[in-house]
């Protein structure tokens, strides 16, 4: 059985020069942003003021009551939401 690391090393040899390049560069930035000991996972607060910074994205109010619980509804046939899920799938 190939390995994924094989079957990668195959894919990429096929890759034009520019091609190879942009991979790459993707691989590149996600072990930039791996979480490793010396880069661990960020927290819920350092996330919010991360965020903070972009125009457009506003963090919830930390006073805010929590969600009300929903029943679904029962009906006939396929709910519109598992519908939607496997169709992106």
């Amino acid at each position: 059985m190939t390995s994924v690391e094989e079957i990668l090393v195959q894919e990429v040899a096929r890759l034009s020069e520019e091609h190879a390049q942009e991979v790459l560069d993707l691989v590149r930035a996600k072990k930039k942003c791996a979480v490793t000991p010396e880069r661990p996972k960020l927290t819920r607060e350092e996330l919010i003021k991360r965020a903070a910074g972009h125009p457009g994205i506003h963090a919830p109010d930390p006073d805010a009551p929590p969600f009300e619980k929903v029943e679904p509804i029962e009906t006939r046939g396929i709910p519109a939401s598992r519908m939607l899920i496997e169709d992106r799938r």
